[in-house]
């Protein structure tokens, strides 16, 4: 279950549900943005890089009770549901399936989105440790889920800061709570998350990473125009209004997911309940060249121990320098990709304890920092180097997570009041469901030109290392922005062999 980015200028809008709502309703609303933040334009081919591709996606769903067949009445609630992923985005505005008359309204052709700075400035440094902070207590919260685990906090933090403008009241103050720290305001995070945004996508040459957020609407919600254009402004998303019940929908939502990843997605939909108003999508793709690449030929099968006996998995090997960092409580490695840009890391706590053990007695506000600031301060080292090459999916609903977090009156049909998403500004949406998907594929492969400049490693043939680190237990990994120090993808890899 997961996902990696790569490609910041795509979405790719994975469904799982998890306990669908119990809300009955008549209204179905679906919210579609598709948003390329280098260029907002269709993709292209991408050529196929090796080293980590990663998908995440996260979605958000949104239901609307009603009191009665065929009609809305004043006490009916909504429910919102988020999706987050990591892919590829285009958005798709007409039917694919057959014969029929389903079409999808753009409902951003009058808004005129605000111009994007020319040069991208990094957030602002207290909105980056607070997305640090977030990541951390995200990250700490799904390790209590069994197994391998991997998030990507930056698409889920895209997600609700877009779902954050649509807030008021105590819901809008129980997600700042969650999202920033006390004093800082919703046009603080807009402005960072466009900083950051427009940030990641400046790569090198052999990194591909692309940011889509898109809203679909059902065809019976009124959108309130203010939170379209705070969203066109700050989150370069697509809104689009589609039939929920006509039989095309959901192929149309999929043919756009399949497109948004590139084929590795192909179904988010089966069907869409008539309680659903609105999906809310954030989708970020990465896939970049190892800056120096693992030789296929060093690549062979090793003994993993996970927490439940071993496995036998292949292993990718390399011996010569690189990013080495140590305290008295793990040991761990950071691999750049391409320019430098970005880096994937590997964290191996020391002795017997796990990951888990790990991460609860790490400091939340910190542990990100800590970790950019290991990576930056490391020493290059002579390394041998050991690690499972893998390819791993992760999916969740993140209610529980988020619950714990502190955003429990978003989700209570009651209590939620996302009154400025909607014209009317009534207070009949809550989120009833939030997603998250991931994918993950870790190997040797560089792009061509990168190819040519590596060199065959025989071991006999190599320098005699002062450092070993052999990923052969359960570790923790991710994917760093190193401009700032922020998480793209965390995760636990407690299997490599799991599928």
């Amino acid at each position: 279950m997961k996902e990696n980015l790569t490609d910041l200028s795509r979405e790719d809008s994975s469904r799982t549900r998890r306990g669908d709502g119990s809300a009955v309703s008549l209204l179905s609303h679906n919210l579609r943005r598709g948003i390329r933040w280098d260029g907002f334009g269709v993709p292209t081919g991408v050529s196929k890089m090796g080293g980590v591709y990663v998908k995440n996606i996260f979605q958000h769903y949104l239901y609307r009770r009603s009191c009665g067949e065929m009609e809305v009445c004043m006490k009916c609630r909504l429910s919102i549901c988020l999706m987050a992923f990591i892919c590829l985005s285009l958005v798709f505005s007409g039917c694919a399936s057959t014969g029929g008359t389903c079409e999808a309204s753009d409902l951003m052709a009058d808004i005129h989105a605000a111009k994007r700075p020319a040069s991208p400035a990094p957030p602002d440094e207290a909105i980056s440790k607070e997305i640090n902070r977030f990541s951390a207590e995200l990250l700490k919260a799904s390790a209590a889920n069994e197994g391998n685990v991997m998030i990507s906090p930056a698409s889920v933090y895209l997600a609700l800061a877009m779902t954050l403008n649509g807030a008021d009241g105590e819901t809008k103050a129980a997600m700042l709570k969650v999202l920033a720290d006390e004093g800082l305001t919703v046009d603080m995070i807009n402005k960072a998350s466009r900083n950051w945004t427009n940030l990641l996508t400046k790569t090198g040459s052999k990194t591909t990473l692309t940011i889509a957020n898109s809203i679909w609407f059902d065809d019976n919600f009124t959108p309130y125009k203010p939170f379209l254009q705070s969203n066109a402004d700050f989150f370069a998303a697509d809104a689009r209004k589609l039939d929920f019940q006509d039989k095309d929908t959901p192929q149309i939502i999929n043919d756009w997911v399949k497109d948004a990843t590139r084929g590795t997605i192909d179904k988010i939909v089966e069907s869409i309940d008539r309680d659903v108003v609105m999906y809310l999508i954030n989708a970020i793709y990465f896939k970049s060249d190892w800056q120096t690449p693992f030789e296929k030929n060093n690549t062979r099968d090793r003994t993993f121990t996970t927490p439940n006996g071993t496995v036998k998995t292949a292993f990718l090997h390399r011996i010569g320098q690189m990013a080495y960092f140590s305290d008295n409580e793990a040991t761990g490695i950071a691999l750049p990709y391409d320019d430098g840009q970005f880096a994937y890391f590997a964290l191996l706590p020391d002795g017997q304890t796990t990951p888990r053990q790990w991460l609860a007695k790490q400091d939340q506000a910190s542990l990100f920092d800590n970790i950019a600031g290991m990576i930056s301060q490391k020493a290059n080292s002579n390394v041998e180097l050991a690690m499972p090459k893998f390819e791993a999916h992760y999916e969740d609903s993140l209610l529980n997570e988020l619950t714990q977090l502190g955003m429990e009156i978003a989700f209570d049909p009651n209590r939620a009041d996302f009154s400025q998403m909607n014209e009317q500004h009534t207070k009949d949406l809550y989120i009833s469901e939030v997603v998250h998907k991931t994918f993950i594929r870790v190997d040797e492969k560089g792009t061509e030109a990168a190819a040519v400049t590596s060199v065959v490693e025989d071991k006999s043939c190599m320098p005699i290392s002062n450092k070993q680190l052999i990923l052969d237990r359960p570790f923790l990994y991710g994917i760093m922005d190193l401009k700032t120090g922020m998480p793209l993808f965390v995760g636990i890899m407690e299997n490599p062999a799991a599928k």
